[in-house]
């Protein structure tokens, strides 16, 4: 058989690869009964979900179009792998708040069709839903500002 959609292929595998890394590292995680399912079970559904995706992307890419897979964008995947890595890194150091302006901005310059003033306010969204959500509402133990902060910021911040 002849791979006729190269992009199509290509995300299908990309998705069937990390459903089955995900299976793989969540084995050993507590599935429970089906009255009180274990903390396994949601990443064992998601896990299968992402495997069905990729199989139907691949059939699909096999039995239609005649597209190449272009020129990979760079740009893009490496933003966005630094953005999520730096969130994970500053987070827990540098607050939510940093950490958030901080890979937003990471994947916004991931494209050069970002309109700064509309960044601006997306990122004020994001923050008071961020902050909101994780903090106020789930009542998280995540710092929202630096857990060493300059003693004349924590005074007008407080």
């Amino acid at each position: 058989m002849q791979v006729r959609t190269g992009q199509d292929f290509a995300a299908g595998m990309m998705f069937a690869l990390v459903g089955l890394g995900a299976l793989y590292i969540g084995a050993d995680y507590p599935m429970g009964t089906p009255q009180r399912p274990g903390t396994g079970v949601l990443p064992y559904i998601l896990s299968w979900c992402l495997v069905a995706s990729g199989g139907i992307l691949i059939v699909k890419a096999l039995l239609s179009g005649d597209t190449r897979v272009g020129a990979w964008a760079w740009r893009p995947i490496i933003a966005v792998t630094l953005a999520t890595l730096s969130f994970g890194l500053l987070v827990d150091s540098a607050g939510l708040v940093i950490a958030m302006v901080v890979s937003l901005t990471l994947c916004a310059i991931g494209t050069p069709e970002t309109r700064w003033v509309e960044y601006g306010v997306f990122l004020l969204i994001m923050l008071g839903i961020g902050v909101g959500t994780f903090v106020w509402l789930l009542g998280m133990p995540i710092p929202v500002w630096p857990v060493k902060m300059p003693d004349f910021l924590s005074f007008i911040l407080r």
